[in-house]
């Protein structure tokens, strides 16, 4: 049975969600966009105040506020869905089951849940500080035209009332205070290496060079060595390989026969 739906008073909601096997749906800075631009309908259509945002390749998280959070989340997949099947000239949902929500009932937690959303590509390696990403908010509280010319306009009034400039803004997102309790994947799946650790260690083994340049084999080997040496799960590898989780499954369970 799904677990029930927690209702907050103040209506702020950490939301968020994966693509199936966490294959990567965001190919190019048009699909990006364009959820962006779905995304923003809904919240006009649904009056959602959107306090932080991020999209990464294989899923996303946004912090809104909202009465009508189903409606507002069922509106925007419905229309991205759409649109991504048909540059993709596939058929079906790009995620399994419903989306998951964490209510925000105080300040600390609605600024600790926009920290942990803008650091999503800090611990993914993709860049070091969370302003040098450019599919988040990031840049959006202190800078009235980049916020105004953004596909997903975001409500700074939180975080423009608590930090005096974007120096303090900054400092805060770039000092680390632990986990958050909402996207506990490592924990809940008894992980034994962080996925920045694994990002880490192929950016080293890789030694410059991107993953399409990896022959199919080249791949299959890498995609073993890991498995072995760090005992790595498979959604952790389909993530890290960008690559589906049947793949990571077929690929190892092949070289044990």
């Amino acid at each position: 049975m799904r677990k029930k739906r927690i209702i907050t008073e103040t209506g702020v909601y950490h939301v968020y969600q994966q693509a199936n096997s966490r294959i990567i749906i965001f190919y190019d800075d048009e699909d990006k966009k364009t959820f962006l631009k779905c995304v923003a309908r809904s919240a006009k259509q649904f009056s959602v105040e959107v306090y932080a945002y991020v999209i990464m390749d294989n899923h996303w998280h946004l912090l809104v506020k909202t009465d009508h959070l189903s409606d507002f989340v069922s509106h925007y997949m419905v229309s991205y869905v759409k649109w991504y099947n048909h540059k993709q000239k596939k058929a079906g949902n790009l995620c399994n089951g419903p989306f998951s929500s964490s209510p925000k009932n105080n300040l600390n937690n609605i600024l600790n849940c926009i920290k942990y959303i803008l650091n999503n590509p800090v611990k993914s390696c993709i860049v070091n500080y969370s302003c040098d990403y450019f599919w988040s908010s990031a840049n959006q509280y202190y800078d009235d035209l980049i916020n105004s010319k953004s596909s997903l306009r975001i409500n700074d009034s939180i975080v423009k009332s608590y930090f005096s400039s974007k120096k303090e803004f900054e400092i805060f997102l770039n000092t680390p205070n632990g986990e958050l309790d909402d996207f506990k994947e490592e924990k809940d799946l008894s992980i034994k290496i962080s996925n920045s650790q694994l990002a880490e260690k192929l950016k080293s083994i890789l030694n410059g060079r991107s993953m399409s340049e990896l022959t199919r084999e080249e791949l299959k080997n890498y995609i073993i060595l890991f498995a072995c040496e760090t005992k790595a799960s498979y959604i952790q590898l389909s993530n890290l390989f960008q690559v589906s989780y049947t793949f990571i499954r077929d690929t190892i369970h092949h070289r044990h026969r």
